[in-house]
């Protein structure tokens, strides 16, 4: 178990953070002996403000193993609880402190999948999250690893090493990095660990999905995800278009929900101005294209010819392969769209709901309401389309 950072975003020592009855490192560590892992195996890595957790160690009878260079980094803490596990494991969980709803479930879930083999991680619609599960055979590499791109060094570098496990539940996503973070898992655990249910918020209700005109063109294709393109002239023809067909849908709502993206929020502006009454625009965050990390504005020939093997391995991965650090993945995508989706469901009683957002984005919102997942097969909407869903 991690718990040797500084919690700097959070603002105040996160392994101590009161969370129901218990303190965030106790129901970690209550989770782990109610899974049935032995007391013994249990390594508590500790770091920044390490005598503030003596006493959860000692009430659990639990290990801990000091990370004298916890200020370079969560990979050094792995290597520090790594090297000090027992010798005779086929394999050890790692576990960040600030992932609080793993559960005793999901813990046996993935030693009952173990394979000597291959990683394993829990899911999440899927999603990767915490634990992960590391067979002993890459023990001496992780501790010999230099550190650079830290543990994804390692597990990433063949998707084939990776077993993913779906486990229905949500709290293997949620961790606790910020304030806001903190809050939503207090909530979710107030409402009995019980993730939204989009169908249920989604019946009734009819959805009118436009996809954003044609941006300006570069002199070849790009890269596109939250790189902000304004729209082209035959994009903004394209909006206008689309605000006349929507004025003969008999739309029965006064906003419009949109991308903060320039490319969807002037698409939407088109919209208002051909419909009198839109006289909200909405802007959402959560409804922007995916993120390609470094990729993202970059001309696809560039880097096809400057890292040919990774572009081959994001075509052979598409949905689950990530440019880099910050990135996102078609499964991070519909995990961000699909909570910002139920927000607006939550707060919003309108029958209609007007979604202006990216191809991407709208591919998530339609196949989740129809029950399905962003893997699905989904028929393309072209710029400036327009799509209704009733449920």
């Amino acid at each position: 178990m991690l718990a040797a950072g500084y919690s700097s975003r959070m603002g105040a020592f996160k392994p101590l953070l009161p969370l129901g009855k218990q303190t965030v490192i106790e129901r970690l560590l209550g989770v782990l002996v109610a899974a049935g892992i032995k007391r013994k195996n249990i390594i508590v890595v500790t770091g920044h403000n390490r005598e503030a957790l003596v006493p959860a160690i000692k009430k659990y009878r639990v290990n801990k193993a000091f990370n004298p260079r916890y200020d370079q980094g969560m990979f050094t803490s792995i290597q520090t609880g790594v090297s000090a596990a027992a010798d005779d494991l086929n394999g050890f969980f790692i576990i960040p402190v600030d992932c609080p709803l793993i559960s005793p479930k999901v813990i046996k879930l993935l030693m009952e999948s173990f394979e000597p083999d291959k990683f394993s991680v829990a899911c999440y619609r899927g999603k990767k999250g915490h634990p992960l599960l590391v067979p002993a055979k890459f023990r001496q590499e992780i501790i010999d690893h230099d550190g650079r791109n830290g543990l994804k060094a390692i597990t990433d570098r063949d998707f084939g090493l990776m077993k993913r496990l779906e486990t229905g539940f949500e709290g293997v996503v949620m961790d606790m990095d910020t304030p806001e973070a903190y809050e939503e898992i207090q909530e979710y655990l107030a409402c009995g660990c019980e993730s939204d249910d989009l169908q249920q918020l989604a019946k009734g209700r009819r959805f009118i999905l436009v996809r954003h005109g044609q941006i300006k063109q570069h002199k070849e294709k790009i890269f596109l995800g939250q790189t902000d393109v304004p729209l082209s002239e035959e994009g903004r023809k394209q909006a206008a278009e689309a605000g006349e067909k929507i004025r003969r849908l008999g739309i029965r709502t006064d906003h419009i929900y949109t991308s903060d993206l320039a490319r969807a929020s002037g698409t939407a502006e088109i919209l208002a101005e051909h419909n009198d009454f839109l006289n909200e625009l909405i802007s959402e965050p959560g409804l922007r294209e995916m993120n390609l990390g470094p990729w993202d504005g970059k001309f696809i020939s560039e880097i096809r010819e400057s890292m040919p093997e990774e572009f081959e391995k994001r075509g052979r991965n598409l949905m689950i392969y990530k440019m880099g650090h910050g990135s996102e993945n078609f499964y991070d995508l519909q995990y961000r769209v699909c909570k910002a989706l139920s927000r607006i469901l939550k707060k919003d009683k309108a029958k209609d709901i007007v979604i202006v957002a990216h191809s991407g984005v709208l591919r998530v919102i339609e196949n989740n309401l129809r029950g399905g997942s962003v893997a699905d097969e989904w028929n393309k909407l072209n710029n400036g389309e327009i799509r209704v869903i009733e449920l």
